[in-house]
């Protein structure tokens, strides 16, 4: 049962309890309003019902043995420790690298899963076995569409020139955008296409918005792409640990990947081209132009990404979870 973030009953009802896959249900709590957390009473108490309410739909769709999972959202222990009361043990999902108060988030857990391998060294060390590691995971086309060959490129980028290098996201949170105008203004004939928004700070002709799309529909522009771009400012630690999703969807096509060097590529460096600034990028791109569509650095890089899929992630996470469960039969 997967439960959305609390919305104010003051502007809207949350979503209703609904089964949107088979065994697979979803509802959205509600609470006063997320200003009202800062007040410890009041906002110990919202969380109160919002537990009641997860613990009630829960007992509604009968889940047998229910954890608890629960990824980062400040000032949301005392929902934690109302589940846990409720008996439910608490896993937490570190997806990048932790905000200051995400570390109470992993103290209280009795299981934190991490997503970044970097970061998860980190806090293995720190807080032992109570940290374990789950890769990173893409959703792999269906049996269908994979094979049914070469798909058309989608029609607003089929007017844009090659050589396309693509970014799969928004430019305004974890982009070196300095680094990127200084990379296109010296390649004009580059041009570099990302998604999400209409970047202000990135007005040259050789830079396309391509609006918001579904997760779904990504892929089919990652194959009209001819290098899948990453240039993170590596200079925080979110981003320099972070671990890219695009990173997989880029390599599910064969994609030579152009990257700023985030920790996470560390051991992918013989299928990665690695630039620190604007000239080494430049440099990486132009030996990721100049890959073979031969080259057997393409079937690795989709190789990589269907060790990746969603199921390997789910078998990792069910050993994840018995874990736990052997690891809370000690204590009990």
């Amino acid at each position: 049962m997967y439960c959305e973030i609390p919305v104010s009953r003051f502007r809207r009802k949350g979503e209703p309890l609904n089964e949107v896959s088979e065994r697979v249900f979803r509802f959205g709590p509600e609470y006063l309003g997320a200003k009202l957390n800062s007040l410890p009473v009041v906002g110990g108490l919202q969380w109160k019902a919002v537990a009641k309410q997860i613990i009630e739909r829960a007992n509604y769709v009968k889940l047998r043995d229910p954890v608890f999972l629960y990824s980062h959202f400040e000032r949301m222990r005392p929902l934690c420790e109302e589940m846990r009361s409720a008996g439910h043990p608490l896993v937490h999902i570190c997806m990048d690298y932790p905000e200051a108060y995400q570390y109470e988030l992993i103290e209280i857990s009795d299981q934190t899963v991490v997503i970044p391998k970097s970061v998860f060294h980190e806090l293995r060390a720190r807080y032992s076995e109570k940290i374990q590691w789950i890769p990173q995971s893409i959703h792999l086309p269906s049996a269908e569409v994979r094979n049914n060959g070469p798909r058309p490129e989608p029609v607003e980028i089929a007017p844009i020139s090659r050589p396309r290098l693509g970014y799969l996201g928004p430019t305004f949170a974890r982009l070196d955008l300095p680094m990127v105008r200084e990379l296109l203004a010296k390649n004009p004939d580059w041009h570099f296409i990302y998604f999400g928004d209409s970047n202000n700070d990135l007005r040259l002709p050789n830079a396309h918005s391509m609006g918001w799309h579904p997760p779904d529909e990504l892929q089919r522009y990652a194959e009209s792409f001819d290098v899948g771009l990453m240039p993170y400012d590596c200079l925080g630690k979110k981003n320099l640990h972070c671990s890219p999703l695009k990173l997989y969807d880029y390599f599910l096509t064969g994609l030579p990947v152009v990257s700023t060097p985030i920790l996470e590529i560390s051991e992918l460096k013989d299928l990665v081209y690695v630039g620190s600034n604007a000239e080494e990028l430049s440099i990486a791109v132009g030996r990721a132009l100049k890959e073979p569509s031969d080259s057997p650095k393409r079937s690795l890089r989709a190789e990589v990404a269907r060790a990746h899929s969603t199921e390997a992630q789910g078998r990792r996470l069910e050993e994840v979870l018995e874990l736990l469960k052997t690891s809370q039969e000690k204590t009990a």
